[in-house]
């Protein structure tokens, strides 16, 4: 349960964010997210966030919860009418696509349930990284980043696959990676 001090635009928009992960907004709580230039309350745990960037704190509050409820260790995929119980560690890249979306690892592609944007949220803390629209990577798995043209990259993962880095993700990448 968190406490919002905030417009009622950024606040509208975080309760609709939090909803999703079933975090409770409170009137009174230990901890708060404050946009920048609201004043900080006393004696409270304070997470200061820039309104343009408010889902940077949801990522933050949901990779903190779920690791505390270890719901990130395992999840189920389905592949050839079977379902595996497979670790994030395991998964190379995960995308969105015609048949939904597909987390490959090693050996073999699943189909997942939850959505990319959930994902990104959920993984952030275990190395993933959205590239482009429609993929996240796992850090563990690049062998090379290679620049390409017009602020682009190209990742080369150990599996040999190379997935490009969209223009839009590159900025965040490169700070991520301090390139």
């Amino acid at each position: 349960m968190v406490q919002l001090l905030c417009s009622n635009k950024v606040c509208e928009k975080l309760k609709q964010e939090l909803s999703k992960y079933q975090i409770e907004v409170e009137q009174h709580s230990d901890l708060v997210l404050v946009e920048k230039g609201f004043e900080l309350p006393t004696e409270k745990i304070c997470i200061v966030f820039d309104a343009i960037e408010y889902m940077d704190v949801v990522k933050l509050l949901v990779s903190g919860i779920r690791e505390e409820m270890h719901m990130t260790h395992r999840f189920t995929g389905l592949s050839d009418n079977k379902f595996a119980v497979i670790e994030p560690r395991d998964v190379r890249y995960v995308e969105a696509g015609p048949d939904g979306i597909m987390a490959y690892t090693k050996s073999n592609k699943y189909s997942i349930k939850e959505t990319l944007q959930y994902y990104e949220n959920v993984w952030v803390v275990k190395g993933f990284i959205r590239i482009n629209k429609s993929q996240l990577v796992n850090l563990l798995h690049v062998k090379e980043i290679i620049p390409w043209f017009n602020s682009r990259y190209v990742l080369r993962m150990d599996n040999d696959k190379e997935l490009e880095v969209s223009k839009m993700f590159s900025k965040k990448l490169r700070n991520t990676l301090k390139l």
